[in-house]
């Protein structure tokens, strides 16, 4: 029983992981002429909606959230000024 239990918890961290790692994305820059923002983790650009990339600043670290394959709304976890002034750097 316990080995079931921590073989079901390690699985569980790893897609909470796995998850966070592709929902969570850091802004290099943004296009919000395009509506869209280059993404560091995946070196690739991320079509967001319009309101949401008027929002975005270099170096925010956002959590993006997905409808039917297409990013439906970016949220800011934490502001590129927070991520500088953070005590863990």
């Amino acid at each position: 029983m316990v080995a079931v239990s921590l073989a079901t918890s390690t699985a569980l961290a790893a897609g909470l992981t796995e998850r966070l790692q592709t929902e969570r994305m850091t802004v290099v820059q943004v296009d919000r002429s395009g509506s869209r923002f280059l993404c560091a983790e995946h070196r690739r650009w991320v079509r967001v909606p319009e309101a949401d990339a008027a929002t975005l600043a270099v170096g925010d670290i956002v959590s993006v959230e997905r409808r039917g394959g297409e990013v439906s709304r970016v949220r800011v976890v934490r502001t590129a000024a927070d991520e500088l002034a953070s005590p863990e750097r």
